[in-house]
């Protein structure tokens, strides 16, 4: 005996495939973010920031930008201490003598949304802090001389933090301690 396809049939069969893959996409777009991060998820309308902790929890769904309407733009960035380094840098004291020399820094994101605003990136983010501290070492290095500079070096990570505290706000950084002149 021949099966009969009846329009409920079909009507079954297709919703059945549309709840079938609704259910895998919702599998695949889930996201759930780490410990030490924060995800910044920005819709047509609104910004949210999810992550542990937080108000909105760190659940959400990351629906591809490409999908009109519905699409998001997620950017993820570190909540936990990170280090910055600045080895063999070229600088000049006050006489103009040339040295190399190695400071390292140590920064934690204080206001994540800030912090999206100005960057797309860790990379980028880095990338501009990076700038930050070089301007900082030129600038206060370039008003001692050599044998100054090697005899007070926690004096110099001291300065070099208090120089770039103020910038670092408008990035949403904070410094989690003096910066440090390792090497000369």
């Amino acid at each position: 005996m021949p099966t009969i396809i009846t329009p409920t049939t079909i009507a079954v069969a297709v919703a059945s495939l549309l709840a079938f893959i609704a259910l895998m996409l919702a599998f695949k777009w889930r996201a759930v973010v780490p410990t030490n991060d924060v995800h910044i998820v920005q819709s047509r309308k609104s910004t949210i920031s999810f992550g542990s902790g937080l108000d909105a929890g760190n659940v959400y769904y990351a629906i591809p930008s490409y999908i009109p309407v519905f699409g998001l733009t997620v950017t993820q960035l570190p909540v936990n201490n990170f280090a910055l380094d600045l080895n063999n840098y070229k600088a000049y004291d006050k006489d103009r003598v040339p040295f190399e020399l190695h400071v390292t820094a140590f920064f934690r994101i204080a206001d994540t949304s800030l912090a999206a605003q100005r960057v797309q990136s860790f990379v980028q983010l880095n990338e501009q802090l990076g700038q930050v501290i070089k301007g900082a070492v030129r600038k206060i290095l370039a008003s001692h001389d050599i044998h100054t500079i090697m005899v007070s070096r926690a004096t110099f990570g001291q300065a070099f933090t208090e120089e770039v505290a103020s910038e670092l706000t408008n990035w949403g950084v904070v410094p989690v301690k003096n910066m440090e002149l390792m090497d000369i």
